[in-house]
């Protein structure tokens, strides 16, 4: 399955690419993705994969079909994957392989994330600032990005971000990752496996979303924005916010043993990442 990945650049989009992509995935993408190019001209695309699959036979035509039809409308693809096989294989994908778009693809692995986002916003660029000349501009903070999990413990994190943004009268965004119950089985070996997966995803993520919205309601503050998105926590909240020009990350950390050590080494993971300055909030044990 696509799902965007919300984005604050002009003429630059962004997709998560989940699973195995089938025939009726690209009926649903293709149509979007030309949209968007109607409607801003040649445009920048990233494409993560995560938990990738690859294609079945049909949506592999499709692939190939569109790379023929817009091999003008696009300047930069950065692709984003998980580790080097993943790498081998997009490079075998028919729209997003250089057979059609020459030098126009490029290929990177999760740790170079933030190095994907540079170099399709430096095909953006139309000014004389580099991007490197802009890293060394010291700025107060304006986009303020919050992990929330839903936990007892993520009000703490929430009152922390809420009083940094209104500090830098910074906009809030608040993030949280769910991911696919077959993913799920594959690593825990749940029980859920005999439920109906498509269900109970679709389920999970309504729900994920009323409960987020409740959260962001109720929160004092304007300037304030909600996404629910697939995938794992850690690489779903950098990517976010890579690519919302995330300028601080707020994350809580319980330091303990057994599930609590997953919340903390999702907290690790982002500081040792992250491209932005990151707080991590310690939550009680």
């Amino acid at each position: 399955m696509f799902q965007a990945i919300p984005v604050q650049e002009d003429n630059i989009f962004a997709f998560k690419v989940m699973g195995k992509l089938t025939d009726e995935d690209y009926q649903k993408f293709l149509p979007e993705l030309t949209s968007l190019i109607e409607q801003n001209g040649p445009i920048s695309l990233l494409i993560e994969l995560e938990n990738f699959h690859g294609w079945d036979a049909k949506a592999a035509w499709d692939d190939f079909e569109f790379g023929k039809q817009h091999d003008q409308d696009f300047l930069r693809i950065a692709i984003v994957t998980e580790n080097n096989w993943q790498k081998w294989l997009s490079k075998i994908s028919g729209a997003f392989s250089n057979t059609f778009f020459e030098m126009k693809v490029k290929t990177f692995v999760r740790d170079d994330f933030q190095n994907a986002w540079d170099w399709l916003r430096e095909g953006n660029q139309d000014d004389e600032i580099t991007i490197a000349e802009q890293k060394t501009v010291m700025k107060s903070y304006s986009n303020i990005s919050v992990a929330v999990d839903f936990s007892p413990h993520s009000e703490l994190v929430l009152e922390r971000a809420v009083e940094l943004a209104r500090h830098y009268n910074a906009n809030l965004s608040l993030v949280h990752a769910i991911e696919h119950f077959t993913h799920m089985h594959s690593e825990y070996d749940s029980v859920m496996s005999s439920y109906d997966d498509a269900e109970m995803d679709q389920q999970l993520y309504e729900n994920s979303v009323a409960d987020l919205d409740k959260i962001a309601n109720s929160l004092d503050y304007q300037n304030i924005r909600h996404e629910v998105l697939w995938g794992s926590p850690k690489s779903t909240i950098l990517t976010y916010a890579a690519a919302q020009n995330v300028d601080l990350i707020v994350v809580g950390s319980h330091g303990r043993h057994g599930f609590a050590r997953l919340l903390g080494s999702t907290s690790h993971a982002i500081v040792q990442n992250a491209k932005c300055d990151v707080i991590v909030v310690k939550l009680a044990t």
